[in-house]
């Protein structure tokens, strides 16, 4: 028999898990737009690298408040682009070794997401079993306290002895320093 106290705290043990949860599809989501991105960068460095063949290869480059700059590159050399190499640090690098570095860490970020939808799941599924344990538990309380509930009824609905005489009293009635409004003091 579980009582109300190991009810309450099964029910903060799910909030904690469902606000985990949220956390987590946040994440989730965060990565997805990084693969997304990686994607894009992943199609113009290969549309580049495809270009170098006719000797000339273009593209608009946005650099923020609706400018937009046009990028020419002609010989059949291939270009090169500035990528960052970790810790801020950038290097400049040929299109197809910054297309390889994009590649190597798309693989991580798609192992990452996979792991991130996994414990989703797997939390997911843990929140779904502790929420039936806790309705279980929850209606086996509720007999028992129905239960009680009948039984100090019966011992109150039997007749006294003696009736008390009850003075008809005015419910006092609290004012709210917000006007009329009801008050949980009310």
């Amino acid at each position: 028999m579980v009582d109300r106290s190991e009810l309450q705290k099964m029910a903060r043990t799910i909030d904690a898990h469902r606000q985990q949860l949220d956390t987590l599809h946040a994440r989730v989501q965060q990565v997805s737009t990084i693969l997304e991105e990686h994607d894009i960068t992943s199609s113009i460095l290969e549309q580049l690298i495809k270009s170098i063949s006719t000797g000339r290869a273009g593209a608009r480059l946005s650099i923020g408040s609706g400018v937009t700059l046009n990028y020419i590159h002609e010989g059949e050399t291939e270009g090169t682009a500035m990528v960052d190499i970790g810790s801020g640090v950038f290097g400049e690098k040929p299109w197809s070794e910054a297309h390889s570095l994009t590649a190597e860490r798309q693989q991580g970020i798609v192992l990452l997401h996979k792991e991130l939808t996994e414990q989703s799941k797997q939390l997911e599924e843990k929140i779904t079993e502790l929420a039936q344990e806790f309705n279980a538990a929850a209606e086996q309380l509720q007999p028992a306290q129905s239960a009680e509930a009948n039984a100090s009824a019966t011992e109150e609905s039997k007749p006294q002895s003696q009736p008390e005489e009850k003075s008809p009293r005015r419910q006092q009635r609290r004012g709210s320093r917000f006007g009329n409004e009801l008050t949980l003091d009310d």
